[in-house]
């Protein structure tokens, strides 16, 4: 008999039943009058969950295709930028950066660990000729369950005056935390569709600031599928430069709608609250968090330091057997942890049930620190 699969990975996420449904549907004419109106709405649906006022543009492709649309569009070869290695992901910023040309200055931070403003401080301090263009940074690292706080990086460049670019990936954090993109003066903020926004990977969605457009008329970095202007200018005309992901621009449309139905201050107070309701009971399994500060801990995802011997091959595959899917961890942290998305559609029932089914693999395969109840 067919039961429901958790997916509870870092993303993709569980996609509504009416996402779905919404998606399932005839193609039609991207050169017509019903994708544009399709795309306008969009468009101006991402620029309300966004809080923004900036270009939204869409592009076909995932979160890591929407940091390179960032890099390439923005900079040039030999310009100087900050780049956080904190995570598989923050690390993946850089390296785009320096592949193209960039002179990347890296800030390695402990893995389980934020970003703060003082470690950003002490590399553009001393930089008062501002030969740095632009911080590159990692909203939400989801290899590692941590989220950096932004209000306190934007303070501190007005602090110093310095008018580097500010560049936020924001794939894991867009309809998660609270995002006030314009109140930050982000000029360049990546988000994808298959977080936050509840669709399949397949839409990188980036918003553009006045200050970043004009970089971008100067950035010399090889583009073309990745073109900012090719993308802005088709979509004034209600088109794409090339064919779209048609089905995801419908599932979009719904997914926009699901968040403001329930309002965006419900939606990302429903996650912290998930959130910590994961911790809780991780926590009262008896296991250890990855990342201890409570200021850090990511309303996404959590990492959960792996019992001493539990493999993760076998306590993921428990958990698969009884319909929760979690993730493991990545490159240095392979083996050591496991995590438990609580992003996208997500309610307490559910989280309940997450939680029984991690305490039922873990008897199961003879782990005697379970708390008692």
């Amino acid at each position: 008999m067919q039961h429901r699969t958790y997916l509870q990975i870092p993303g993709p996420t569980n996609i509504p039943e009416s996402i779905l449904q919404t998606m399932h549907r005839p193609a039609i004419n991207h050169r017509g009058g019903e994708f544009a109106e399709l795309l306008r709405a969009n468009i101006e649906g991402l620029q309300r969950i966004m809080q923004t006022k900036n270009d939204v543009l869409i592009f076909p492709g995932s979160g890591s295709g929407g940091l390179e649309a960032a890099v390439v569009n923005v900079l040039s070869p030999g310009d100087k930028v900050v780049a956080f290695n904190m995570g598989v992901f923050s690390d993946r910023f850089g390296v785009i950066a320096r592949n193209f040309g960039a002179e990347v200055t890296t800030i390695d931070v402990e893995w389980g660990q934020a970003v703060t403003a003082g470690q950003l401080r002490e590399v553009l301090a001393p930089d008062t000729a501002h030969t740095y263009k632009a911080i590159l940074i990692t909203h939400n690292e989801t290899a590692t369950c941590v989220t950096t706080e932004l209000a306190s990086i934007r303070a501190m460049l007005d602090e110093l005056g310095h008018p580097a670019m500010f560049m936020v990936d924001a794939v894991s954090s867009l309809a998660i935390n609270d995002l006030p993109t314009d109140e930050l003066r982000i000029d360049v903020l990546v988000s994808a569709s298959q977080k936050g926004l509840m669709l399949p990977g397949g839409l990188a969605i980036i918003a553009v600031s006045k200050k970043a457009w004009e970089a971008h008329k100067t950035a010399t970095m090889p583009k073309w599928y990745w073109n900012f202007t090719a993308v802005k200018n088709r979509s004034a005309v209600g088109q794409m430069p090339y064919t779209p992901a048609i089905s995801l621009f419908f599932g979009l449309r719904e997914s926009l709608r699901l968040l403001e139905e329930e309002g965006l201050p419900n939606v990302l107070a429903r996650h912290a609250s998930n959130a910590d309701a994961v911790r809780r009971g991780v926590q009262e399994l008896g296991l250890e968090l990855l990342v201890k500060n409570p200021a850090e801990q990511s309303n996404a995802v959590t990492a959960v330091m792996l019992p001493e011997g539990v493999a993760y091959e076998d306590l993921a595959r428990s958990m698969e057997e009884m319909g929760v899917v979690i993730g493991g961890g990545l490159q240095r942290l392979e083996g050591k942890i496991f995590r438990i998305g609580h992003l996208g559609m997500l309610h307490m029932a559910d989280v309940e049930v997450i939680l029984g089914v991690l305490r039922e693999a873990l008897e199961r395969l003879g782990w005697d620190g379970v708390a008692t109840a």
